[in-house]
């Protein structure tokens, strides 16, 4: 009887080196595609907060019949000065009955509807102007200026090397205009947009 040579089973060193590079290069795909996955979402997460917020000031200024207004606060305790920042957090809170001006900063005269202290991480949202946010009992935007519309864009911020904000294709950045009558709009931000006021 002849003895014949067991057959191998295995991978040989030329397979295995080509399994390796293949899985690596899917995976270095899969990595980025997914960091982009979660900036994206925390760009809008962040657009959906002041969003919700904005609509929350207008709805408490039609139903308590008074100013409610919004500003950017890096402490919870008051309005940032000449502040155009909302990412460190922001307050909404009602004038005394009586008031009709707009762009009034907090004081001790005033309620605190809402406090929005969360630093948001990877996120830029800043306003075009360092007006604050005020709806009229209407429900309409109240501003201290002319302009028609206020502007407040979130973007995908680059915290780790040059501090940049940026809307790129791979993460768009959004943009909310509150218009006259207090509605607001929400659009996606070209790539290559700006990001900062201007």
């Amino acid at each position: 009887m002849i003895n014949k040579p067991a057959r191998q089973h295995g991978f040989s060193l030329l397979e295995l080196m080509t399994t390796i590079t293949v899985a690596a290069i899917l995976l270095v795909i899969t990595v980025s595609s997914f960091r982009d996955v979660i900036h994206r979402n925390q760009v809008s997460s962040a657009g959906n907060e002041i969003l919700a917020s904005l609509s929350y000031a207008r709805t408490e200024a039609i139903t308590r019949g008074q100013l409610v207004s919004l500003c950017p606060s890096a402490d919870g305790a008051s309005c940032t000065a000449g502040g155009q920042a909302f990412g460190p957090g922001w307050l909404v809170y009602t004038d005394p009955a009586g008031v009709v001006s707009a762009n009034k900063a907090y004081d001790s005269t005033k309620s605190i509807l809402l406090r929005a202290t969360t630093a948001r991480t990877g996120v830029s949202i800043q306003s075009r102007s360092a007006e604050i946010v005020t709806f009229g009992q209407q429900g309409q935007l109240k501003s201290a200026t002319t302009s028609p519309t206020l502007s407040i864009v979130a973007c995908y911020s680059d915290s780790t090397s040059s501090g940049n904000s940026s809307s790129t294709t791979a993460v768009p950045g959004v943009e909310l205009d509150v218009n006259g009558s207090g509605s607001v709009q929400t659009k996606t931000l070209a790539a290559g947009a700006s990001c900062t006021p201007s």
